[in-house]
């Protein structure tokens, strides 16, 4: 993400929150180019300070939330049996962070 300052008035919104951004405010831009053959196709996403923020400090709070998770939610997993056509649980999975027990 490029961190720029918007020169005018843009008429280009937040990705998220649909802000509008006016003369000297901040915002960060993520552009990625694609170019197949003689097609080039371009997408950009846009994030204001704050949804930026909102995202950054989100993914450090659920990689501390994924160490210290009681697994509240779990999922039986099934597997065949070897040479068999029925299944056998093999364990249970927590859907929150993907612990296997």
């Amino acid at each position: 993400m490029k961190r720029k300052i918007a020169s005018r008035k843009l008429k280009r919104t937040c990705s998220y929150c649909n802000r509008p951004f006016n003369k000297s405010d901040i915002y960060y831009i993520d552009r990625k180019v694609v170019g197949i053959g003689s097609y080039v196709s371009a997408c950009e996403f846009i994030e204001c300070p704050k949804c930026h923020y909102d995202m950054k400090r989100s993914k450090e709070r659920f990689k501390t939330f994924v160490k210290k998770c009681h697994h509240p939610i779990v999922d039986e997993v099934w597997h065949h049996i070897p040479g068999e056509a029925v299944m056998e649980p093999c364990g249970k999975q927590c859907l929150i962070c993907g612990d296997f027990t």
